[in-house]
Order: C-alpha cells, then structure tokens, then sequence
C-alpha cells in the first residue's frame, strides 16, 4: 500500500514505521497528501518547461541584440570615418578620446598617436604654435561653445578651422566629457575674404567715381553758371532783334546741358542709394502749373496743345517729395513733347481713392506723338538706353531720363507702366498714395514772376548781402544781377577774407563758394559761426556752389551752413530762393 504513495512520502512513512492498522486509520489523510505531492511535480515539471523555454528564447534575443548592436557599431563607424568632418571626445583633462578617420586627412597626423594626448598640442594657431587658450576646461562654464580661428598645419599649411565642442554630463548633471567637431572651412572663408576684398574695391571704385563725377559736376557747372547767367543778363538787356534767336539758342543749348548733367548725376545718386526722399507739405495744383510754365512755350512753339486736366474731387494739398513729383512729370512731358510732331500732350490726374488720411493718385501722361514698337518697349527703361539708336541723334537726350523716372517710383513703392501704339501716340502713367495734408490751405508762392520782370521787383532792395567767390567770370554775373536787383552787396575772394567781412560788416545773408583757394567755404563758414558777432550765429549762410555731391550736401549743417544753391543757377529761381530767405529771416 505504501508502494502506491508518491516516492516523497513513502521515505517519510518508511522513516516513521508505522504499522497496517494505523495506516488504514490515516488512509485518507495520507491520499490528499499523495494527491499534493503528485500536484507539485507536476506544477514543478510545467514551471521547469517554462524557464526552459524562456531562457531560450532570451538566449536568441540577446544574440539578436548583440549581433544588432554590432551591426549598428559598425554602420556608424563606415559613417564617422565616411564624414568629411573630424568627430572628436575628449575627456575632463582635454586628451583626446576618440578620433574618426577625418582627422588624419586634416592635420596629416595618426589618429592611434594622438589619442591620450591633449587637444593644443596639436591643434595650433596661425604663427604654428600650441593653441592653449582655445577653449579653458579648467572652469567649463559653457555647455556649447565655438571658435572660428586660422590654423597651421605640421606641413606649414594654413587653413580656416571651425571647432565646436559640448559638454557631456551625466545624470547627476556632473561632466564626464566633451564630444565636438572640426570643420575645415577655408574654401568658404577664403570666398568671404575674396567677397570682402571685392566689395572694397568696389566701394572704392564707387568712391572714385563719385568723387569724379563731382569733380566733374563742378567743373562743368562752373563755365555753365557764366553761360547761362551771361545769357540771360543778354536777354534782358533789350537785344537788337537779329541778336535774340542766337541768344535764345545759347540759352537753351547752355541750359539742355545742363539738363544732361543733372540726369546723370541724379541717376548716380539713386544707383547708389544716397537719395532720400522728402515729406514735406505741398501744393499739386503748384506743382502742375510750375509744369505748365516750363513747357507752354515748347509746345507752343511745335505748335502742340498742352493739357492739364485734374480731378475736382482732390485735396488742394498733400504730403510727399514734390520736388520728385516734378521731376518725373517734367521728363515725361519732356519726352512726350520731344517725341511729337502734331496734336496734343495731356496730363489727367485722376483720384483712384479717396481716404480719411491719404489719396490714391494716377497720373496719366498721353501723346499722339510717333509711339514706341513693342519689342523696345523694355528697353527703353534701361540706363542710357533708346528705342532706336537713330534717336539720340535726331531728338538729343541722354537716355536716363525713364530709367531715372522708374527708378524714383520705385523708391515711392509705384512703378511707371506704358501703352503704346506706332504712329499713333504713347501713355505712361503710374500710381502714388499721398497722405493729405493737415493745412487748412497751402501758401501759394507770391512771387511769381518770369524772368523779364526779376529786375523791376523790389523785393531784395537795399539787403545786404555777403558773396565769397573766388571764380572771376562767376563774380562778374553775380555782381551783375546783384546790382539790377538793388542789392547792397560785397565780394570776397576767399575764405579768410570772407571772415574778414563778416567780423567787420552786418549782413543780412551770406553766399558761400565751397570750393576756394587760402581757406574754402567750409571751414569759413564755421569760422564766421564761431565769431565774436552775436548776429553772424543765426545770420543766413548759404553755400552757392557748382558741387553737389551727397557727401557735400550732409557736410553742410556740421559748418553752419543752412543750405545749397546750386550752381548754374536760373535768375528768377536765384531771386525767389534769396527772397524767401531773407523773408523767413525777418519773420522769425
């Protein structure tokens, strides 16, 4: 009976020898416990095929896991010695831990020589020697850092090096190393240097042709200012009629290369970028017929009809450059009156919309003159350029005349847009927003008068003026125009006498040449500033001056200088401008 009992608990009955009767009496105690003992190996037995299983299945995971990892160890190292940029470790003290196969073909070094050894021995700067102070890991108080430098080589070669490092820290935020790159990057910055280099040379080029330009200017507008001046000193002087075409014809010749000379110097100032654009109150309606007194006897003289025509719903007054504003309406009228023969020239200026702060113009400029092909159309906007190379000659001009008009829009965020048909007309017509003005009404210009009546004005009587110029023939129309109009004047040679005369005189305004011998302009009006005469600190001083570079014209206000008259200067302009100054003078 015992026998049939699990082999466990038969050695503890055996142990025990208890006899038959006893056995039959625990019979049924001893079968539940025979019964657990069956159950336990057989539990047992499943958990063993369990564990037996498992640990098969963690033995082939962890063979996966390591040939993966191989796997993956070797991808990156195809990749870290495939990249062209070094790939470094360093440890706490700078030494070199790990170097990928870049750095040999950088610096022409083993990488097994270098590795354990610190980083400035063999990174080195421009003169060849230890770049100890690159980086200082004695107090690492970065977490990234990098440095752009000029590096030598152990062959003497020099190359541009980008070094970067990063602070490797462990969980408890503790640094436990740095990791970092070093990018050879010479080709980029030599092109940076050849780009730097360039870009001054061009500035200097730049520099050089303005400066030529404005040496140019002046010595053109010198000879010019005695042309003009003489010209229209001539033509006031009652000549005899056979005299008046061939004075008429100096006049005009003299002031169209005038003309010529302000294109090319305006378009020089765009080109370069100095021109600034003014917002100054002013009158549209002033500004159109200014336009119409320039060109009514032109066109007369084609016998064209010049119209102007404006819509009644405008504001009398805006805010804008005006003196722009006309610039490009006067080379538009100009060419479109330069390019017809018969019929008529408009200007229609049309309100597009009407805001509570601004007005949305367009102003349309139509001829019915010999038009302009459609494959030239393009090319008519570029810097000295024409529709037809025959054109120059027959009808004269520069060709900067639309490329300037294009370019000033630009600047007044507007474009300048054309139709045209051959033989039958063109239209150019662009868009402007204005904001509108605050004044109640503009001041309408008061002296308005041509150039036969300047000399009966009275309006600069007795003033007394101060000119410094050194120029005989310049000296010569001044003092003749200064005298028909009644003006109290003296002359002055040069700076120093220039100071002269102002310490010792009262006047009520001074001209000022730039460009003189002993001490120019500059440097007088800033002496005369500076003197003892209370009155010659707020006194008028204006530059009458052939130069008219931006670098002239920002240098004014540092000598005290309130303005520029240009020179050539038109006689009833000259009058009106030496009328208002004086006339603001004495009512501030």
């Amino acid at each position: 009976m015992i026998n049939n009992y699990h082999r466990l608990l038969n050695r503890q009955l055996k142990k025990i020898d208890l006899d038959d009767r006893t056995l039959d009496l625990i019979a049924p105690l001893l079968h539940q416990v025979d019964e657990a003992y069956k159950a336990f190996d057989s539990d047992l037995e499943h958990v063993e095929n369990v564990l037996e299983k498992s640990s098969q299945e963690l033995f082939q995971t962890n063979q996966q896991l390591k040939n993966s990892i191989e796997s993956i160890s070797g991808q990156l190292s195809k990749v870290a010695g495939n990249i062209k940029d070094v790939i470094f470790e360093m440890d706490l003290k700078g030494n070199w831990s790990y170097l990928n196969p870049a750095w040999q073909k950088l610096t022409g070094l083993k990488v097994r020589d270098c590795l354990g050894k610190p980083f400035h021995q063999f990174l080195k700067d421009d003169r060849g020697k230890d770049y100890t102070n690159l980086i200082d890991l004695k107090k690492p108080n970065f977490k990234t850092i990098s440095k752009i430098f000029k590096s030598q080589t152990i062959g003497g070669e020099h190359k541009w090096l980008d070094f970067s490092l990063k602070v490797i820290k462990s969980e408890d935020g503790s640094i436990e190393g740095y990791i970092g790159a070093i990018v050879d990057i010479s080709k980029i910055k030599e092109t940076e240097l050849a780009l730097i280099e360039a870009k001054e040379k061009e500035s200097m080029a730049n520099k050089a042709k303005d400066e030529f330009l404005t040496t140019m200017s002046h010595e053109i507008r010198t000879p010019l200012n005695a042309v003009i001046g003489i010209s229209h000193l001539l033509l006031l002087e009652n000549p005899k009629k056979e005299q008046l075409e061939n004075l008429s014809t100096l006049k005009h010749s003299s002031e169209h290369l005038l003309c010529l000379v302000n294109d090319i110097l305006d378009f020089n100032k765009i080109a370069s970028g100095l021109l600034e654009l003014e917002e100054r109150d002013f009158s549209l309606n002033q500004v159109l017929n200014g336009l119409q007194s320039i060109f009514h006897n032109t066109a007369k003289e084609k016998d064209l009809r010049l119209l102007v025509k404006t819509d009644t719903a405008l504001p009398k007054t805006f805010i804008g450059d005006s003196t722009r504003l006309s610039q490009i309406l006067t080379n538009l009228v100009s060419n479109a009156i330069k390019f017809t023969e018969e019929g008529r020239v408009t200007v229609d200026i049309e309100a597009v919309e009407i805001a509570k702060d601004y007005c949305v113009l367009e102003f349309i400029i139509s001829d019915t003159g010999i038009g302009i092909p459609e494959d030239k159309r393009d090319k008519i906007f570029l810097s000295f350029a024409q529709a037809n190379s025959d054109t120059t000659r027959k009808y004269g001009g520069t060709g900067l005349g639309l490329a300037i008009c294009k370019r000033l829009l630009e600047l007044m965020d507007s474009d300048l847009e054309l139709e045209s048909e051959v033989g039958k007309g063109s239209t150019f017509s662009f868009k402007l927003k204005l904001h509108k003005s605050t004044m109640a009404d503009y001041q309408e210009d008061i002296y308005d008068f041509d150039a036969k009546s300047i000399h009966q004005q009275e309006n600069l009587k007795g003033a007394r003026i101060l000119v410094a110029e050194d120029n005989k023939v310049n000296i010569m129309v001044i003092e003749k125009f200064l005298s028909k109009w009644q003006v109290d004047f003296d002359i002055a040679e040069n700076g120093l006498i220039a100071i002269n005369m102002a310490i010792e005189n009262t006047y009520d305004m001074i001209l000022m040449d730039l460009q003189m011998p002993v001490m120019n302009g500059f440097e007088a009006s800033k002496a005369i500033r500076e003197s003892g005469n209370p009155l010659n600190k707020v006194m008028p001083i204006y530059a009458l001056s052939a130069s008219t570079g931006m670098d002239i014209k920002n240098q004014l206000g540092e000598y005290g200088i309130d303005g520029l008259i240009c020179k050539p200067f038109n006689p009833t302009e000259l009058f009106k401008t030496l009328t208002t100054i004086l006339q603001q003078k004495y009512i501030h």
